[in-house]
């Protein structure tokens, strides 16, 4: 397959204070997974939304709260936000046609943009709806640019889901589904891959709760690094990749 000769660019944006505020509430009151910690490390003073019961004003307290940080730390965002794009325009186009390369699909022409939206949460959300996505405005150039084709990564592989499976249900490519735990194992073998390595320069971690979890010994996405390894396709890779992780369904529950 020949590298794609089209592909969108990454708009950096700022996050709009009411997407903030939801990703915020969602981070701090709605996951399972501890990532409200993350978001305590960089601003430790958001524990005291927990002394207040009532919804609006938590929300009221989380707008005052960001506010606060962007008004004092604006100038340091808008820098970041311009060494970002400067950083990743240097990759974008060999990132973009080695993805479309190794999933085996094009990206496509109506998709003109993928916004990222610096946001000062350390939690990174994709929304696939529109191809968008948060990055942290702090990260080092290193992380960032890995966050960025991460969730880059996402939008090429559902559309590639589409393709083979054009009946699914696109609800199952959120948490807490099989199919978004698989898709959250496989971009970070594909960030892996020695040819994106070769552009990122950064070895992209699982989650540690995928690693936790022990096929014959090894860390679950081992198992799924060896499919990737010995695949025939792309597809054959998700096929053989979807039959390990329902395999393992009841464990991996668990940690939803």
């Amino acid at each position: 397959m020949e590298n794609s000769l089209y592909y969108p660019r990454v708009k950096f944006l700022k996050e709009p204070l009411s997407l903030e505020i939801e990703i915020f509430s969602f981070f701090l009151f709605q996951n399972s997974w501890g990532w409200e910690k993350d978001i305590f490390n960089v601003h430790p003073k958001l524990k005291e939304i927990y002394n207040n019961k009532n919804p609006e004003k938590r929300e009221e307290f989380l707008k005052r709260y960001i506010q606060k940080f962007e008004r004092k730390n604006r100038k340091e965002i808008e820098k970041r936000k311009k060494i970002y794009q400067k950083e990743w325009r240097k990759i974008e186009k060999d990132m973009f046609s080695l993805f479309s390369k190794i999933i085996e699909t094009e990206w496509p022409k109506e998709k003109e943009f993928i916004r990222a939206m610096l946001s000062i949460n350390p939690i990174c959300p994709r929304f696939l709806e529109d191809w968008s996505f948060s990055v942290f405005y702090n990260f080092s150039i290193e992380k960032a640019m890995e966050v960025i084709a991460h969730e880059c990564c996402h939008f090429l592989y559902f559309k590639k889901i589409k393709e083979i499976y054009p009946k699914i249900d696109v609800n199952k490519f959120e948490a807490p589904a099989m199919e978004w735990h698989l898709s959250e194992i496989i971009a970070l073998i594909i960030l892996n891959d020695e040819r994106v390595q070769k552009l990122l320069k950064k070895k992209a971690d699982f989650y540690k709760e995928h690693q936790a979890i022990k096929i014959n010994g090894g860390p679950l996405p081992e198992a799924f690094e060896e499919i990737y390894n010995n695949r025939e396709s792309f597809t054959d890779f998700i096929k053989k990749a979807e039959n390990l992780i329902n395999k393992h369904g009841r464990r991996i529950k668990k940690i939803s």
